[in-house]
């Protein structure tokens, strides 16, 4: 499966934001007096796995949508839904598409994996003596706070 150029262009605006973050994280802990080497590697460990952990995400969306083969999401109304919004029928509940329910396999199953690398990465974290867990750990939660960020950022790019 080629990698399309929308998952390339958003796992590098997470890599970079997980990077800087990293980077902030480690100052602060040499600012409290706390940084040694075991900080570098827990804080490479955690940033390297976040990013990861993201590419894998976008990749197995990537993947969902191709299994999709055309079908949107929500599906087109049809004009039996379209009299049953309007108050003329009972809406009837609809069978779900053999597309989506693959596509919503495909990605419940990226979650449970994701999920149980990331218990793993932590587990290492805490176990191994050359990695401190914490930034590790704080690592995590760096790809979500730099989407977060990412409006902002635009809009002061912007001037705005």
């Amino acid at each position: 499966m080629k990698i399309q150029e929308p998952v390339k262009q958003e796992t590098k605006k997470i890599a970079i934001g997980v990077v800087v973050l990293s980077l902030v994280m480690m100052l602060v802990f040499a600012a409290l007096g706390y940084f040694d080497m075991t900080v570098l590697w827990g804080t490479a460990l955690g940033a390297g796995f976040a990013i990861l952990n993201f590419f894998m995400m976008a990749m197995t969306v990537q993947h969902a949508a191709e299994q999709m083969n055309g079908v949107t999401l929500p599906p087109e109304e049809d004009q039996e839904e379209k009299e049953a919004s309007a108050g003329e029928n009972p809406p009837a509940h609809k069978e779900e598409l053999p597309e989506q329910k693959r596509a919503r396999g495909i990605v419940q199953k990226s979650y449970y994996l994701r999920l149980l690398l990331t218990a793993a990465v932590v587990v290492l974290a805490i176990k191994a003596p050359v990695f401190n867990a914490i930034p590790t750990v704080i690592a995590q939660f760096f790809p979500r706070m730099t989407i977060t960020a990412q409006p902002l950022l635009q809009k002061i790019r912007k001037g705005e």
